[in-house]
C-alpha cells in the first residue's frame, strides 16, 4: 500500500470518529436539555400566595408563554384576539396550588352589557385525567378538561367541558381569585385545593407533573366565548 492510499483512509477512518463523537455529544446536549413549555411549581411550607402583590411571588420561577388566535369551533367566533403572551407562576402552599398570570392590557373592562360590552378574562386548565393526550381544545366527549376562570366582572368560575361549546359551571368553594390592575395590564391569582371531588375537576395531589394551557380574554377588543388568546398545546406545571 502506497503513502497516498494509506492516507487517505486514515483521513477516512478520523471522519467517521469525528462524525459519531459529534453525534454523541448532540444526543447528549438533547438529553441534558431542559424540557421545554415547563414550569416549576415552587413548593413552600407557609406564607401568603393569595395576592398577586404578595413578596414570595419575586421568588417563583416565571415563564413567558405565547398565545395564538383559539381554534374557531364554531362559525360565531370572527375576530382576531390581541394578547400575545402572559407571564406565568405557580407555588404549592400547603394543600393549595396558586397560579399567577400577568399580561398586558391598556384597558381595564369589568363591565358586561349591551352586545359590545364584555370582560377582560383570563383561564388555565388541566386535563381531568392528567394526561397530555387529551386535547387542549376544550377536551372531547371522553376526555374532559377543568377550566378555572377568572373575569374582571368579578366572576370566578371552575369550568367542566368535553368539547367546543359543552363548558358547564360546576361548585366549587375552594376556587378563589384575587386580582390588580398593574402598570401595564392585569396580574391574577387563582387558588384551589390540590384534591376536590371526582366531580369538581382535576385531582392535582401527588402529581409530579400535570399538563396545563392558559387563555386570556380581551374586552375591549370584544373578546368573549372561543374568541380569545390560547396556548395551542399543553405545557407542563413541575411539582
Amino acid at each position: 500500500m502506497n503513502n497516498s492510499t494509506l492516507m487517505k483512509q486514515l483521513a477516512a477512518i478520523g471522519m467517521v470518529a469525528l462524525t459519531a463523537a459529534t453525534a454523541s455529544l448532540a444526543a447528549s446536549a438533547a438529553l441534558a436539555a431542559p424540557t421545554a413549555k415547563t414550569i416549576q411549581v415552587m413548593s413552600v411550607k407557609d406564607g401568603d400566595a393569595a395576592s398577586p402583590q404578595a413578596a414570595i411571588w419575586e421568588k417563583a420561577p416565571a415563564a413567558q408563554v405565547a398565545l395564538q388566535p383559539a381554534f374557531p369551533g364554531h362559525s360565531s367566533i370572527v375576530g382576531t384576539p390581541v394578547t400575545e403572551k402572559l407571564v406565568a407562576q405557580a407555588i404549592c402552599l400547603g394543600d393549595q396550588l396558586y397560579v399567577k398570570l400577568a399580561w398586558i392590557d391598556r384597558t381595564a373592562n369589568t363591565v358586561i352589557g349591551d352586545t359590545n360590552k364584555f370582560a377582560d378574562g383570563a383561564a388555565v386548565q388541566f386535563p381531568v385525567n392528567g394526561k397530555s393526550t387529551t386535547t387542549p381544545f376544550m377536551g372531547d366527549a371522553n376526555n374532559a378538561v377543568n377550566v378555572w376562570q377568572w373575569r374582571a366582572d368579578g366572576r370566578t368560575q371552575n369550568l367542566l367541558a368535553k368539547g367546543f361549546s359543552t363548558a358547564m359551571t360546576v361548585p366549587s368553594e375552594g376556587l378563589k381569585s384575587a386580582s390588580v390592575r398593574t402598570d401595564s395590564g392585569w396580574a391574577v391569582v387563582l387558588s384551589r385545593p390540590l384534591k376536590v371531588k371526582p366531580d369538581e375537576g382535576a385531582n392535582l395531589l401527588g402529581k409530579s407533573t400535570m399538563p396545563i394551557a392558559f387563555a386570556a380574554w380581551d374586552g375591549e377588543n370584544e373578546e368573549r366565548d372561543g374568541l380569545k388568546a390560547v396556548t395551542l398545546e399543553w405545557w407542563q406545571l413541575r411539582f
